[in-house]
């Protein structure tokens, strides 16, 4: 059976039997993979702390091509990403980054950027205090990569561009709604022409350059209750995630 060797970043780890755990990994060159890593649950492993969540690694696994499920050869960790494991709120935040990836991101489908795009941003991640402009920043850019693009330059039903004043937008539809056309389809929500300046940005912003922008209250809120809404209409879900941040976010501020 063939070897593959990638770089690869550990998703979420579950115990599959008394020994044994199920791996998910999103890797740089063949996409999402699922391993099973013998022994891993042993106290003595040869895995160590390789297979913890966002952990960046050197992974070798091994399995007939375009199968389901692997066998994990080897990993060594790259970069264990243990500052973040450290916070509570950014080891939550990371995790939704995961959850996102592993809902989004279809198995054995190779997707480099989206790859990078996740490794950026855990490294962002690390060394930031305030996570909400980079969360709002991945949100945006993983339904770019993943070809779940809001259309935010033109009214999606007449095709004019939008008003400089409240913009509307639905949901069905997956973009914003003029203030004419808001009569024929009633959007969902409406937002400051502002908010959507920011929206563009987030668009195309590189995760890297994230410390450059920052929103005010008000737009921060109704970034937030857009991608959201987004991200759900998509999933059909809620992400387990999401709601743990968002308490834990409300007791720092109060405690603060």
């Amino acid at each position: 059976m063939p070897l593959f060797n990638t770089e690869a970043i550990v998703l979420r780890s579950i115990n599959l039997s008394e020994t044994d755990k199920l791996v998910t990994f999103l890797s740089a060159h063949f996409g999402k993979v699922k391993c099973v890593a013998k022994a891993a649950r042993k106290m003595k492993n040869r895995f160590g702390a390789a297979l913890e969540p966002m952990s960046h690694i050197r992974l070798i696994y091994f399995g007939k091509e375009n199968q389901t499920l692997y066998r994990l050869n080897h990993s060594d960790i790259i970069h264990s990403f243990q500052s973040i494991r450290d916070d509570l709120l950014k080891v939550y935040t990371g995790i939704y980054f995961n959850e996102l990836i592993d809902t989004l991101i279809p198995e054995a489908h190779p997707d480099p950027k989206a790859y990078q795009l996740l490794l950026e941003s855990l490294l962002a991640l690390e060394s930031r205090d305030s996570l909400e402009t980079l969360s709002r920043l991945f949100e945006m850019r993983l339904m770019v990569l993943t070809g779940y693009t809001p259309q935010l330059s033109h009214c999606s039903i007449c095709k004019g561009l939008p008003g400089t004043e409240r913009i509307g937008f639905s949901f069905e539809r997956r973009g914003i709604v003029c203030e004419p056309c808001s009569f024929k389809a009633q959007p969902e929500m409406r937002f400051q022409a502002g908010t959507l300046n920011y929206l563009k940005k987030l668009k195309s912003m590189d995760v890297k350059h994230a410390s450059r922008l920052k929103f005010p209250k008000s737009a921060e809120l109704e970034i937030e209750r857009l991608t959201h809404r987004l991200i759900l209409s998509y999933t059909g879900r809620e992400l387990k995630s999401y709601p743990f941040i968002k308490n834990m976010a409300k007791i720092m501020d109060t405690e603060l």
